[in-house]
């Protein structure tokens, strides 16, 4: 069997460079959390992570929500990784986001946006694992 890595890699992508530390700090028990400080310089780790990691996530907050770089990664992460999910806090047009975005309200607090993705990427854990060896044993 192959090794899987189930922690999920999560990106965060806001203005607030020091909410997002504590965010990246404060999801450490549950998730890989990592800074995504300009689009143009991490894309390329980024969407690397898309293809090796399965379960990953991109946390953006109301002030990034409308950058069309970003918006533009989403989708094609979301193409690409099956299990890729977006968090989107206060967006503006939340329709221009990838399909299956969460979206949170502007005011949400920073502990009811980590516990929601903590228990989104459970969920997203046992889905994955399904889905994985519901695939095993059709190719056997």
């Amino acid at each position: 069997m192959t090794p899987f890595q189930s922690t999920p890699s999560i990106w965060v992508a806001f203005r607030n460079q020091e909410v997002a530390n504590t965010l990246v700090e404060r999801m450490e028990p549950f998730a890989h959390g990592k800074k995504l400080q300009d689009v143009t310089v991490d894309l390329l780790k980024f969407m690397g992570e898309v293809s090796r990691i399965h379960l990953i996530w991109l946390l953006v907050d109301h002030d990034s929500s409308s950058d069309e770089a970003l918006i533009t990664m989403a989708k094609k992460a979301h193409e690409q990784n099956e299990f890729f999910r977006c968090a989107v806090v206060g967006a503006e047009t939340p329709d221009i986001w990838p399909a299956g975005t969460i979206h949170m309200d502007s005011n949400s607090l920073s502990t009811a946006i980590l516990d929601r993705l903590r228990n989104e990427s459970q969920a997203l854990r046992i889905a994955n694992s399904r889905i994985r060896h519901m695939r095993r044993l059709q190719n056997r």
